[in-house]
């Protein structure tokens, strides 16, 4: 049980970090857009097509969706590990 806590307090901690690590990437892709404008090409061009047929948030979506299927099978290895430990202990 103890372990269980310890992952769902990195899961929170990794939460609380993701709108810091977005906004440091929002504020460098800022700079980036303003540069290629200037230039007039994009490097990225599969980005800017996703945003703009909006099939930018299937493609979260789907990360989300692998990301929560990781944390569930992690929670339930330790959840059987931790009984095994306690059948080898008796």
């Amino acid at each position: 049980m103890n372990n269980m806590l310890k992952y769902l307090f990195i899961v929170f901690l990794w939460l609380a970090a993701a709108p810091v690590v977005t906004l440091a990437q929002t504020a460098e892709n800022a700079t980036t857009v303003q540069a290629t404008t200037e230039t007039g090409n994009s490097d990225v061009e599969m980005a800017d097509t996703l945003r703009r047929d909006g099939k930018i948030y299937v493609v979260v979506a789907v990360i989300a969706t692998v990301l929560a299927g990781l944390i569930i099978y992690l929670i339930r290895l330790d959840r059987k590990v931790a009984r095994l430990e306690q059948q080898y202990r008796s």
